[in-house]
């Protein structure tokens, strides 16, 4: 959960249990909740500390908002700029700031989420899709991290079948679908502004059209040009490593098995008879 209150509580009490480690063991508890909770203290703090992390991302303290820098947004503008006054705040329940309007907009915020998203009426909206995309970042990060060990794990025990028919093809498939939607996040980022903001397409159509080969729709424009080539390319490599993955590993270690069970045998009329140890030989 990013929430840096809770993040900070849970982190207290990992630390606790850390410092207090070797007295905690010696009592030997037999609270079995906490025995389980104790066993898991390493974890229970790193936890604790994405926790925090993820919070001060979030600008979430106990499901409150932290002004901590100031907002970045400016309402003076859209009165001196714009054609606000005051009964435009009195007729009307619901104003939206233009950023487009020197003044109104002054860049991002330091560290985190701006405060004033926490009173729009579309925060909602605007947070949903910047958690998904986070959560997209950090867990293809992380899943690309754990097979990247899996190869590490293979040279080690000299395990080359797993190297070229389990590593490769899966490095494949989550490079050219995953970590291309990874970084067409970071493209959208860079690419539009408060300027062009309306236009941006969505990369959920995007994404759900890129495997279905569906083009068509005019009304979500293309990030860059050559983008439909690219993502055809990327989705038949990706379609390929599937059976890449999934067969050819299976047929290589049956073929294996078959050889190492008829090694040492001989076929006397279709039956295969085995060249096992004589009876002196094995008083012998």
């Amino acid at each position: 959960f990013g929430d840096s209150g809770h993040g900070i509580l849970m982190t207290l009490f990992a630390v606790w249990m850390v410092v207090r480690e070797s007295r905690i063991l010696s009592q030997k508890s037999d609270n079995e909740l906490f025995t389980t909770i104790f066993s898991g203290r390493y974890i229970i703090l790193l936890m604790g500390a994405f926790s925090m992390y993820t919070g001060l991302i979030y600008n979430d303290c106990f499901s409150k908002a932290l002004n901590m820098f100031g907002s970045s947004w400016s309402v003076r503008p859209m009165f001196t700029q714009y054609d606000w006054t005051e009964q435009t705040l009195k007729g009307n329940t619901l104003l939206q700031l233009d950023p487009n309007i020197t003044g109104v907009f002054n860049g991002p915020y330091p560290f985190g989420i701006d405060p004033i998203w926490n009173i729009a009426s579309n925060k909602l909206t605007f947070l949903n899709s910047f958690k998904m995309k986070m959560s997209v970042i950090l867990g293809i990060t992380h899943m690309m991290f754990g097979v990247t060990l899996s190869l590490l794990n293979n040279i080690y025990f000299k395990k080359s079948l797993n190297i070229y028919l389990v590593f490769i093809p899966e490095m494949i498939f989550m490079s050219f679908l995953f970590g291309y939607l990874v970084i067409l996040i970071f493209y959208k980022w860079c690419a539009y502004d408060a300027a062009t903001s309306m236009d941006a397409p969505s990369l959920l159509i995007h994404f759900i059209n890129m495997f279905l080969f569906n083009y068509g729709d005019t009304s979500n424009k293309m990030l860059y040009s050559g983008q439909i080539g690219l993502q055809c390319f990327l989705v038949v490599c990706a379609l390929i490593c599937v059976p890449w993955m999934l067969l050819v590993k299976p047929i290589i270690l049956r073929q294996q098995y078959l050889r190492k069970k008829h090694l040492g045998t001989h076929n006397f009329g279709g039956i295969r008879v085995g060249n096992g140890p004589t009876e002196e030989i094995g008083r012998a």
